[in-house]
């Protein structure tokens, strides 16, 4: 379980607008070798301190700069899979509005398929959220975006650890199974228990045209 701080004061953005360079040349550097071997690999926003145990989202002009990165590292991918002459997934999972989330994802070979059970699929027409991104309009019309759901999962035998534990109140574990977005029985050789979905956001799933 994730929570979203919105009133931490983050200081020193010259800094941090440094790290999302330092992070793309990191991150574009895809070792082909690495991903032959295990044939899947991502690439997550790890920035600190936005990316860490309790997250937070960066404000909207420091996504759209982020944003911007990720394509780039993305394109810079997709070439390298093209060279690789074989089908292959790759995409841009970005979330809203938990952003902070998002990665880019690539498979090929006996994981081609891996991801694709990853979200459900959100049933309603929506308009990808371009206003958030103004500045980068026209590269994100060069992808296709399918919309998704990001869920939060909680297990019945965790909650009510927590409740002993003490990190979770009554009323927090009945808002948890009110809100539930559904509701699975599973069943193993310890017995039955619930399994709770929480609709967190979306994911937006992007494809280059």
């Amino acid at each position: 379980m994730f929570y979203y701080s919105k009133k931490k004061k983050i200081r020193g953005w010259k800094r941090h607008k440094r790290k999302i360079e330092r992070w793309k040349l990191n991150a574009i550097n895809l070792d082909m070798d690495l991903l032959r071997d295990y044939q899947r690999e991502y690439e997550k926003l790890w920035i600190h301190p936005f990316y860490a145990w309790v997250r937070i989202n960066p404000p909207n002009w420091y996504n759209r700069l982020l944003l911007d990165a990720m394509i780039e590292v993305y394109l810079d991918w997709h070439q390298k899979m093209i060279d690789e002459n074989e089908e292959f997934y790759l995409k841009i999972w970005l979330y809203d509005p938990n952003f902070i989330n998002s990665q880019i994802v690539v498979a090929y070979r006996d994981c081609l398929d891996f991801y694709n059970k990853t979200f459900k699929i959100r049933g309603e027409n929506k308009e990808f959220p371009f206003y958030k991104y103004h500045s980068l309009r026209d590269k994100l019309e060069q992808f296709q975006w399918d919309l998704h759901i990001e869920l939060d999962y909680y297990d019945e035998n965790d909650l009510n650890e927590s409740l002993e534990e003490g990190s979770l109140t009554e009323k927090e574990v009945s808002k948890i199974k009110e809100k539930a977005y559904e509701t699975i029985k599973f069943e193993n050789e310890f017995g039955s228990f619930l399994q709770y979905s929480l609709d967190e956001g979306d994911v937006w799933i992007g494809t280059l045209k």
